[in-house]
Formats: structure tokens, C-alpha cells, sequence
């Protein structure tokens, strides 16, 4: 039996550090706790922020470390956004996640936003227009694209300076590959370019705490702290190349349980950059843009 500094039973580890170390379950959560705070920028502590608070692992873990330590953060404000994709395999088990949220945090304050009251129809209408044009947008591109043009939109009505995602070094991995699978490896923005584009667009900062943390880390969280998620799988995730890169991380957390191999792929971010000429105020919802029109936009354009 291995044992905790605390002389408790060791149960937990953290394998992505250079000298692992068994935690009890309160230490790992104040361990992770405390990394995640770390990835919070100095730069957004005094400030309003908001949450994208999807109801999965990962966002309410994050929006539970981030309520837990407002005060230590100096967040004057925390709201969660939520943006229901309508999707009904989710969408009630999502509403009872909320509820928990509620229940836990009396004053919580959740700005609710459906998608077809942003762009005329939910996500699972959108995809069928999109089908039934043989436009070639996979559902998650999709979700992917509107979601944050809807958190864009949402943030600059409430004019919150900072979004925090609930994106892990899993999702960043993904996304790196995704993007250069697809042939636009410029997509994959590192920190300092995303600061100036937040500053020259007027748009809200796009924050990142668990971009560090494995998912396996917030899975033990989420038990340990028994936290409220969904468990149901997005109905549509099997139909996008994504998928694929997933299980390609999982093969290579096998390999690699230190996980050397995924943190050098996020490294590629720092082989991009993006000229002032290059960045423009979409001409319909103001998000930023490498085209005089967003993403979204071209697409809401070629699906209706």
C-alpha cells in the first residue's frame, strides 16, 4: 500500500509530471485545484468573466474550481453561459445537471441561450439543412464553428472582457492535428497571438486553465468531488474525424503514460503567427475574422 505526504492511503497520481507522487483523495483535489488556478492568466484576475458551462467533465470542473476560488482569484463576477444546442439525447440531462449547479450555488448567475434563438434552428436542424445540400459540413464542424460564434455574441452583450473553456491538452491536441490535417495549421492560435486578437477585434479573450491538465486528472476529480455531469455521448461525435484523433491520443497515452508526445503537439501552436492585415471585424456579427465574413457566417450563408 502506497500513502499519501498526509500519511493517508496514496490512491491518485498525476503521471504527466517528472516525478509522480501518490495523493488521498482531498490532496488530489487540492493538487489539481491548485494547477488549474496556475493556468489561470494574472491578466484576467480583477476582471468579470465568463463561463462556457457545456455540463460535461471538463466545464463544470473548471466552473467548479473557479467558484471555489473567486475570492483568492479576485473575480468580482462569475457567469456561466449555457448555449443548448437542442440536441435531445442531451438536453434534459443537461437541464439536470443546472439544477444541481443551482442547488449547490444559490446565486449562480446563468445566462441560457438555445440555438434557435440565435441562428433560426437547432443544431439538429442545421445539420439536416446542411445534409439535404450536400454542403459537406461534418455535425461536429459545425458545432464547433457556431458555438463560438454564439459565445462571441453572447459575451460582447454582456460586454465580459474574459471567456474561460473548459478545454483540455487532449482538445488542444486534437485541434493542432485537426487543423493541419485540414490544412489550416494557421487556425491553431498560441497565447500571445489570441491576446492581440482579442485587442484588435474588441472581442472577449478566450481563456484556456485545463489546456495543461489531462482528461484522466479531471475524470478522478469529477468522482472524487462527485460532481454533477452528463455522461451521455453526443450523438453526433462518431461522424467526425475528431473521434479519430481521440482514440489517436488515447494509443498514445499508452505508450507514453507521462504523456512527453501529447505536450509536443501542442508545441506546434508556437509555429504560427498572424499579421495585423490578416485580421479583420466580420461585416455581419463583428466577430474576428482572416475574411471580411466569419466562419459562421459563410456558413449560416451557404446553409439557408
Amino acid at each position: 500500500m502506497t500513502f499519501c505526504n498526509c500519511g493517508e492511503n496514496g490512491k491518485y497520481i498525476d503521471p504527466f509530471t517528472p516525478y509522480p507522487q501518490n495523493y488521498c483523495s482531498t490532496c488530489f483535489s487540492i493538487y489539481l485545484e491548485k494547477k488549474i488556478i496556475r493556468g489561470f492568466p494574472r491578466a484576467a484576475r480583477g476582471n468579470p468573466l465568463a463561463v462556457a458551462v457545456s455540463g460535461g467533465k471538463d466545464s463544470i470542473t473548471l466552473f467548479n474550481v473557479l467558484l471555489k476560488n473567486q475570492k483568492k482569484l479576485k473575480i468580482p463576477d462569475i457567469k456561466a453561459i449555457l448555449l443548448e444546442e437542442q440536441i435531445p439525447e442531451i438536453q434534459s440531462q443537461r437541464h439536470q445537471v443546472i439544477n444541481a449547479l443551482k442547488h449547490t450555488y444559490p446565486s449562480l448567475d446563468i445566462i441560457y441561450r438555445d440555438y434557435s434563438s440565435i441562428f433560426e434552428y437547432s443544431l439538429p436542424e442545421l445539420i439536416k439543412k446542411s445534409a439535404s445540400n450536400n454542403l459537406g459540413f461534418t455535425p461536429c464542424m459545425m458545432c464547433g464553428i457556431l458555438k463560438k460564434h454564439a459565445l462571441f455574441k453572447i459575451c460582447r452583450e454582456l460586454k465580459t472582457p474574459f471567456i474561460a473553456l473548459g478545454t483540455t491538452l487532449e482538445d488542444e491536441s486534437t485541434t493542432i492535428l485537426l487543423n493541419i490535417i485540414r490544412g489550416r495549421p494557421q487556425l491553431s492560435l498560441d497565447k500571445k497571438n489570441s491576446d492581440f486578437l482579442s485587442r484588435e477585434t474588441r472581442n472577449p479573450q478566450l481563456l484556456k486553465p485545463l489546456a495543461r491538465i489531462s482528461e484522466d486528472l479531471i475524470r478522478i476529480y469529477v468522482k472524487i468531488n462527485s460532481l454533477p455531469i452528463i455522461s451521455t455521448p453526443c450523438p453526433y461525435s462518431n461522424q467526425s474525424i475528431r473521434s479519430d484523433l481521440i482514440s489517436l491520443m488515447e494509443n498514445l497515452k499508452k505508450r507514453d503514460p507521462r504523456g512527453s508526445l501529447i505536450f509536443n503537439i501542442t508545441k506546434l501552436k508556437q509555429i504560427n503567427s498572424i499579421q495585423k492585415s490578416n485580421i479583420f471585424n466580420c461585416e455581419r456579427c463583428q466577430a474576428p475574422s482572416n475574411q471580411s465574413l466569419c466562419a459562421a457566417c459563410r456558413m449560416l450563408a451557404k446553409i439557408n
